[in-house]
Parts: C-alpha cells; structure tokens; sequence
C-alpha cells in the first residue's frame, strides 16, 4: 500500500468521516448513516482456486467496509492524485461479486452443519429458497487533483456493444464521486469538505483563500488527521509553528499557513524579479555606458515594487558605488 493510500486508509477509519463521505456521495448531505449505527467489519482477502487445486490469493481492493443496519458498505479510494483507472468499473463487480460468493459460502457451510437441505434444488444450491444475501454498496472517491475522472462510469461504456443488444446485457454502474465535478461541499461536515475544497481548487490560490476567508472558524482550526491527509493528496505544508492545543487535542491553522506560503511565493518571485532587473540593467549600463545602467537597474527595480533602500543597496553592490554616489542616482533617477 503506497504513502498516499496508506493515509486515505487511516483518515477514513473514523466513523465519523465513513458517515460523512457516504450521506455527501450518496445522500447529498441528509444524514442518513449515523456513525453510532456502523459496526466494524474487516476487508475480506479475495481468493480464487484454480486447476491442481491450486488457491491464489489477491490483495483486497475494498479499503473500508462497515456494516450497516444489515447493509454492507464499502468506500473505494483511488489513491494516486493523477490515476484513473479505466477498469474500475470491472473491480467493483468483481468486489461486489466476491462478497456475495463470500456470503454465500458462509450459508454453504452454516447449513452444512446442520444438515438442513432436505429438497433437492436446496441441496444442489447449498442455500434454501427463501434465503436472502446482505446488499452491497460501494462507493468510488476520487482525489485527482489534475483532472476530472475521465474513465467509464457503468459497464455500458466499457462495451463495444450495439444499442439493440443492451437489453440482453446487464448493467452495471458505478457510485462514483469526483471533487473535481462539484464547486461546493457543504453536504459535508467533517475534515472531509476542507479535504475537498482543497482538492477542488489546488489549482486556483485565489479561490481556495476566498474559501478559507469565508470558513476560517473552520480552517484556523483543523484536526492533525486532516492536515496530513492535505499534504499528502494535496501537497499543501502545514508547518509545526502553526500548531496548537484545544482541549488536548492537536489543531492547525491552515490560513495562517496558507498566508505565509503566499507571501513566501511572492518575496521569492520579488528578488527574482530584481535580480532580473539588475540584469538587465548591467546588459544595459554594457551596451550604453554605466550611467544608462545604473539608470535601467533603478527604473526596472522601482516598476517591480522594490523599496527604495533595496535598490539603492543593489546599485553599490553590483557597480560597487559609494553610498554617496548612489545616493545621488537615486535622487536623479528614482524621482524621475
């Protein structure tokens, strides 16, 4: 299991989150499975017997189940943030197949032991008529963060099929939910919608900090779970010095974070954009003498926002002037 999925795995653990992501993704917000109603159940590990009755087993593809009111649910996370799995939909029907063969086979062997299969269809079946299986229900989140799920939705798209033939062929459709289709998730109450909102608009800073303006109750105080599952899905650094304590527990301030990391990017890109300018103001002061050089550096550097006591610091550095003489470029041509 790689770093990414790893953290999905943990983040979705709590059944508060499992809750949340299955009323957003299937019930748009309503509140339909309450956390307290979910009961543990562990992933099954999928098996196959092939000929010489050799078994094969294969890494479980569900990574949460819970048992709900005698439903199975099952949360899918794709966990790369640029992958899309074009087989998807072939997965799931082979998940969903396998836990009911599963359940199947956990009545094969109950009634085994109780040698209660009288008629001959129930005995052959290894179940009787009126039995019934658990649903199945699987619910597929994407977290890509550079482009929309661009891959089949249901079993149709997977098939080269002509349109009379589809009434003979059974479908299958996938409960699929991309961040990336949505522009809000207030249908989510947890960790999960700053998740998503941060997903959703990695891409646009000035979106994402209007977001953040508007839900700072929320993002002035996020729980460490979530903000490891933002650096890891989103790529987005939280530092220490951002953390703090609120009954025990550890918070971060991700609009403060957020606030530096901006202004980080634009210092860095203002000395860039100095050290350009004194570029061109040195390819200048060569080709036209050291007087228009120093003339270019002072206008390049005044246009790109730089303080007066920085360019004046720059033209003694690099043309190695007095600071009187500077001073008197700055008087000439600063004011100019």
């Amino acid at each position: 299991m790689g770093k990414q999925d790893a953290y999905q795995f943990d983040y979705l653990d709590d059944n508060r989150r499992f809750a949340d992501q299955i009323n957003g993704a299937l019930f748009h917000g309503e509140q339909v499975v309450k956390p307290e109603e979910l009961e543990q159940e562990e992933a099954q590990t999928i098996t196959s017997e092939r000929k010489r009755k050799r078994k094969t087993t294969v890494r479980t593809i569900v990574d949460k189940k819970r048992l709900w009111k005698g439903r199975k649910l099952h949360i899918l996370v794709i966990e790369n943030q640029n992958y899309v799995d074009y087989h998807m939909v072939l997965r799931n029907m082979l998940s969903e197949s396998t836990e009911y063969n599963w359940q199947w086979r956990q009545k094969k062997r109950a009634h085994e032991e109780l040698h209660d299969l009288k008629e001959k269809d129930e005995y052959l079946s290894r179940m009787k008529a009126g039995e019934r299986f658990t649903p199945v229900i699987t619910v597929v989140v994407y977290f890509g963060t550079e482009h929309p799920w661009d891959g089949a939705r249901c079993l149709y798209d997977l098939l080269d099929i002509d349109e009379e033939l589809k009434e003979y062929v059974t479908n299958y459709r996938l409960n699929l939910y991309d961040c990336q289709e949505h522009d809000t998730f207030e249908e989510y109450q947890t960790g999960l919608r700053q998740v998503f909102e941060t997903v959703r608009y990695a891409k646009d800073k000035e979106k994402l900090q209007q977001i953040m303006e508007e839900n700072r109750e929320a993002y002035s105080r996020i729980d460490s779970e979530t903000k490891e599952m933002l650096e890891v899905i989103a790529n987005v650094k939280i530092p220490e010095e951002f953390k703090m304590i609120e009954e025990g527990e550890e918070r971060y301030d991700m609009c403060k974070a957020f606030e530096d990391m901006r202004q980080e990017g634009y210092e860095e890109g203002m000395e860039k954009g100095i050290e350009k300018g004194i570029e061109k103001g040195i390819e200048a002061g060569i080709e036209k003498g050291i007087i228009k050089g120093i003339q270019a550096l002072i206008q390049t550097c005044k246009e790109l926002g730089a303080s007066r006591e920085t360019i004046m610091e720059k033209c003694m550095e690099k043309f190695e002037l007095t600071g009187e003489r500077a001073e008197a470029y700055m008087q000439e041509y600063y004011t100019g």
